[in-house]
């Protein structure tokens, strides 16, 4: 079963404010629209029950959030809205955390454990413990040497020298001249774990200049799926993942194979609203939205030419799914 597939489960319930997938120390991944005023109270959650969490509510100033165990690495968090019911919202997190145990979720980026975060984890998630052994250290053995305590004497000319070769990154391609186009299969690089490597450079590098969807597409890239299929999967715009990819590209992070042309035989499936209803009785701040679902722009195209964010323009729209509002599956290739 694919993730993707699991996860819309939550995407098009009307109950569900937001959600993502978390690491057993709260570091949160492949989110969606779970406000960043919640995540203090989770990580909160995670210390206090840490291992022994299977499936906890805790409450928010934004309704209440849903905590369920995945597997050693993995906590999904569901964020309900404040009046649904406690009951209901355990028993729909519980189906997707049933479903989510089928998929091969990818292993969470590799972390750089400070002393204080290794007794914590002890003390917390001793399961983690387990998680990290075989994994090899990040950190170079070059830059390893220069680890050295205060007190031991160093030449400084020699450490002036190291710290100029491990420093100088090397000069990344221009970004423009790296070719990127929806259909291309993107796949991991060389500097890809250093990129997935927590407070590495390269990671906060990522960070600054995309936010959180950066390492989102970084961590679900499996070497198969298109620029298209990672925007679907994100529910992002195909020119932002597009931006990204190509970033990624020229610092070898990411790499892409783009075919001369899109084999017959591969299709990109979209879905297309078409509302068949009557405008005039559904909610006023819904009509904008709903008017445009002509069966002949997918719900991301709506919400960007109203400029509104996705996750809003969908909200507008799951209240009429299989009633007066259908979705059309279609190649893409067939609008054009």
């Amino acid at each position: 079963m694919e993730l993707e597939r699991v996860l819309t489960k939550l995407k098009f319930d009307e109950a569900v404010s937001g959600y993502a997938l978390i690491t057993s120390d709260g570091h949160p991944f492949l989110s969606f629209s779970l406000p960043d005023e919640v995540l203090p109270q989770i990580k909160g959650t995670l210390r206090i029950h840490g291992h022994d969490l299977k499936l906890v509510n805790t409450m928010t100033g934004k309704g209440t959030v849903i905590l369920a165990r995945v597997d050693p690495r993995w906590v999904l968090a569901v964020l309900f809205e404040p009046d649904f019911q406690l009951g209901g919202a355990l028993s729909r997190t519980k189906a997707v955390v049933d479903l989510l145990m089928q998929v091969d979720l990818p292993p969470p980026p590799s972390s750089i454990v400070t002393e204080e975060d290794e007794e914590r984890e002890e003390e917390i998630l001793p399961v983690e413990e387990e998680a990290m052994v075989g994994i090899d250290s990040t950190i170079p053995e070059e830059s390893q040497d220069l680890l050295l305590p205060e007190s031991m004497p160093i030449e400084p000319e020699s450490v002036t020298t190291e710290m100029i070769v491990t420093e100088a990154p090397e000069a990344p391609l221009d970004d423009a001249e790296v070719d990127v186009r929806h259909g291309c299969v993107v796949h991991r690089a060389e500097k890809y774990r250093e990129s997935m490597t927590l407070d590495s450079a390269l990671n906060i590098t990522i960070k600054k200049q995309f936010a959180n969807i950066g390492i989102d597409i970084l961590l679900i890239v499996d070497e198969k799926m298109t620029v298209y299929r990672l925007a679907e999967h994100l529910s992002r715009p195909v020119e932002k993942v597009i931006q990204i990819v190509r970033w990624c590209v020229a610092r070898e992070i990411l790499r892409v194979e783009c075919p001369e042309e899109q084999e017959p035989s591969h299709k990109e499936i979209i879905e297309l609203p078409l509302f068949e209803g009557d405008i005039d009785k559904v909610k006023k701040q819904h009509r904008p939205v709903l008017q445009m679902c002509d069966g002949k722009r997918t719900l991301q195209e709506i919400a960007t030419e109203l400029g509104i964010p996705y996750f809003e323009a969908l909200q507008m729209v799951v209240p009429y799914r299989g009633k007066t509002v259908k979705f059309i599956r279609t190649d893409k290739s067939s609008r054009f």
